[in-house]
């Protein structure tokens, strides 16, 4: 089924979840999904630019994948962290991580309406997201959701990548041309769509630690809005 310009959300997810195999997710945790010590702390220097950590802050993690971002997280110490993710090879693989026992793992996606029902209205003190924006199907109902489960005052922290069309390759890239965010080659897109589901943006720059590491060969950078209350 189609919806005129691109495949249904449906489908759009049947075919993702079909494609994050155990053998994928072998190869995703290897190339992405598990940090070395000096890449976490680069992410906790940039993240520490841009956003104020409490100790009892209540997270979401939101596309977790195998935990890179958590793992992050957790380094930070003293926050209440929960993770959600739609495939569950990939869940399997965070939950595996000793590191990670503490984190609360929910399976699911976060881009439709329905999926407002996996956490209550001001859940958290902070979503918190890395290189999911590029592979929502729905974007805008996302920042929808993730208003709906931050606390009045809450806080978006979104990182990405500046990806181009050449970085979807071998089974994904037919998904290009149906991911609002796929190959956005610019910083620009994203807070326009915070702005559109109420936020107000705070910062946007680009990931300087991070970007300097071996180990990126995409240039990150980072967003950070305000639920308003």
């Amino acid at each position: 089924m189609t919806t005129g310009w691109r495949i249904s959300q449906a489908e759009s997810r049947r075919r993702y979840l079909e494609k994050f195999d155990t053998a994928e997710v072998d190869s995703y945790d290897a190339l992405v999904g598990t940090l070395a010590p000096d890449d976490e702390a680069a992410y906790r220097a940039d993240l520490a630019r841009v956003y104020a950590f409490r100790a009892g802050q209540s997270i979401l993690d939101a596309g977790a994948g195998s935990g890179a971002l958590a793992q992050v997280l957790c380094g930070v110490g003293g926050l209440a962290i929960s993770t959600l993710e739609p495939a569950p090879a990939m869940l399997a693989r965070l939950r595996s991580k000793p590191s990670l026992g503490e984190v609360v793992a929910v399976e699911g996606f976060c881009d439709h309406a329905e999926d407002r029902r996996h956490f209550g209205a001001a859940s958290f003190d902070a979503v918190f997201s890395r290189q999911l924006a590029n592979g929502l199907y729905d974007p805008l109902v996302a920042f929808h959701n993730w208003f709906h489960w931050l606390k009045p005052g809450g806080t978006v922290v979104l990182i990405d990548g500046l990806y181009g069309r050449k970085a979807w390759t071998g089974r994904w890239e037919e998904e290009v041309d149906a991911l609002p965010l796929s190959a956005c080659q610019t910083s620009a897109t994203v807070p326009y769509l915070l702005e559109a589901a109420g936020f107000r943006v705070n910062a946007v720059e680009r990931m300087a630690q991070v970007n300097a590491r071996p180990s990126t060969r995409t240039t990150r950078y980072v967003v950070v809005a305000t639920k308003v209350p």
